[in-house]
């Protein structure tokens, strides 16, 4: 199949485009690298042009203002992108007959639950960042028939940076990190998000779906399991998400589970402490 990746320069964009391109499908990555397509996801001509040239099976919509705080505080420019930008991308799909799969996120959840959230849970987002995630989730259902709305949450990965990479640059460096200690979530490495990218679109099974690692744990325990697996010191300072300041609240627990996945025959994603151990296998073969 012909797959345009929006956000191809992304952590999780950039392996979907490795990931499809190893499975054997034409590539084409969009984005504002120089290596990329260019395509502003904002950009209502440009979009149409791109999708006009390469008319797209699928689209694997990654692209989107991911600094939660920065959302807070430039709410405009968060609903432009992740609204706005994603209504561009459902509404063209539609348009040449592509499948659209949109990346969301756990944040479209209050936290209030306090188990692992699935996907007929109802959203209730508390940050700009969530809602307006939310918004384009809803713009997606509305405007392409043919969609995957795949939430995920607490991304890390080869490409980038990511919690794991701060967490091992601050103690490699001799400082004590401080770490949320009651943020409960779903770490999930963007390998496996990948994988199961593969098979979902081949199912016909269109709707709402949960990929995420198993196993809901606070950001204090991933992070001393990473120090495990590395062999460093447990160097860490942990501290409540009532003491940690920002500009946009967070779910206090935003754990996910998927029922849809099993109903979709698409195979589980595997526990967090597995994939966390691949992570750190691969960074030490790429040193």
């Amino acid at each position: 199949m012909k797959v345009l990746i929006t956000g191809a320069g992304g952590m999780l964009g950039a392996e979907v485009a490795e990931r499809f391109q190893q499975a054997g499908h034409t590539v084409i990555p969009t984005g504002r690298k120089p290596s990329l397509v260019p395509m502003d996801i904002t950009n209502p001509q440009q979009v149409r042009e791109v999708f006009d040239q390469h008319h797209p099976d699928v689209v694997i919509h990654c692209a989107a203002m991911t600094n939660v705080d920065a959302c807070e505080r430039r709410p405009q420019d968060a609903y432009h992108a992740n609204a706005f930008g994603t209504e561009l991308i459902a509404a063209n799909c539609q348009r040449v007959g592509a499948i659209c799969v949109a990346i969301s996120t756990d944040y479209v959840f209050d936290g209030s639950k306090g188990s692992p959230y699935h996907e007929y849970d109802a959203p209730n987002p508390l940050s700009i960042y969530g809602r307006s995630k939310y918004a384009g989730e809803q713009a997606v259902r509305a405007l392409c028939p043919r969609h995957y709305i795949v939430r995920t949450a607490w991304l890390y990965g080869r490409h980038g940076r990511s919690f794991p990479h701060f967490i091992l640059e601050r103690v490699q460096a001799g400082e004590t990190p401080t770490v949320i200690a009651d943020q409960i979530g779903s770490p999930t490495f963007t390998a496996d998000v990948a994988d199961r990218l593969l098979q979902l679109i081949t199912t016909d099974c269109y709707g709402t779906y949960h990929l995420t690692n198993k196993g809901p744990v606070s950001r204090y325990e991933f992070a001393q399991e990473l120090l495990r697996l590395v062999g460093l010191p447990m160097h860490l300072a942990p501290i409540s998400l009532r003491q940690w300041q920002t500009a946009a609240p967070r779910p206090p627990y935003s754990a996910l589970i998927s029922w849809r996945l099993e109903w979709a025959g698409v195979s589980p994603m595997r526990p967090w402490r597995e994939a966390l151990a691949e992570f750190v296998q691969q960074l030490r073969s790429s040193r």
